[in-house]
């Protein structure tokens, strides 16, 4: 071999093995992000199939996967229920190992294979939900709904410890917590009305639920 093109070949094959190695680094990082947005679409569905059975014999009607407008940007809501009772909004997560967390945090803890990963409370991010469709009520004049928050953790492996009497729930418990009283409790409401005030906003224009989950992708990716 030539002296002279020792020095090139061994910056050349450095250069192929760092490149080797960042190709396979963005790969695993895809196709990671591509099996938690697998599992967080399959965590719906389970949360969407159940709360359907239920609303067919209840005279209840769901919403699922909804963007609506907030301020200059979109939000993305999981599951409405309505019924006679009022509005149910559910948060779903598809997160696996245990979870900890309480009402005032402003981020929970995830810990799976003794590894920490620090989410937003999903009780302040139902709450949002809920503000913001409660303003589209307004907006539509329509007043004394009663709203509630439910925040449903679909995997069935995960652990969840948090101080009891809060609406999070196990997709086991989501059946119980669809029993209580308050949801079968006759409050007047108009479900179709209801029904056509939230879909009157709801937004369908591409663009803005692109923006919507490129900001949502950010927001995860900072929170690593």
């Amino acid at each position: 071999m030539d002296e002279q093109m020792r020095p090139y070949l061994i910056i050349g094959a450095v250069v192929l093995a760092v490149l080797i190695i960042s190709i396979a680094i963005i790969l695993s990082i895809f196709f990671h992000r591509r099996k938690i947005k697998k599992l967080g679409v399959q965590g719906e569905k389970k949360v969407a199939s159940l709360l359907g059975k239920y609303a067919l014999l209840n005279h209840c009607k769901v919403i699922n996967d909804i963007y609506l407008p907030l301020y200059d940007k979109t939000t993305q809501i999981d599951h409405i229920m309505i019924g006679y009772f009022g509005v149910l909004v559910v948060e779903t997560k598809n997160m696996k190992g245990e979870i900890y967390g309480n009402p005032s945090d402003k981020e929970w803890t995830q810990i799976l294979n003794d590894k920490k990963h620090k989410f937003y409370n999903p009780l302040k991010q139902n709450q949002t939900h809920i503000d913001n469709i409660r303003y589209i009520f307004n907006k539509e004049n329509i007043y004394n709904i009663q709203l509630e928050s439910l925040v449903v953790f679909a995997d069935p492996t995960t652990s969840v410890f948090i101080p009891r009497g809060l609406p999070v729930v196990s997709f086991k418990k989501l059946k119980k917590f669809l029993k209580q009283p308050k949801l079968k409790k006759d409050n007047g409401v108009n479900v179709d009305n209801i029904y056509q005030a939230i879909m009157k906003h709801a937004v369908t224009d591409k663009k803005l639920i692109a923006d919507h989950n490129k900001n949502v992708k950010k927001m995860a990716k900072d929170n690593h």
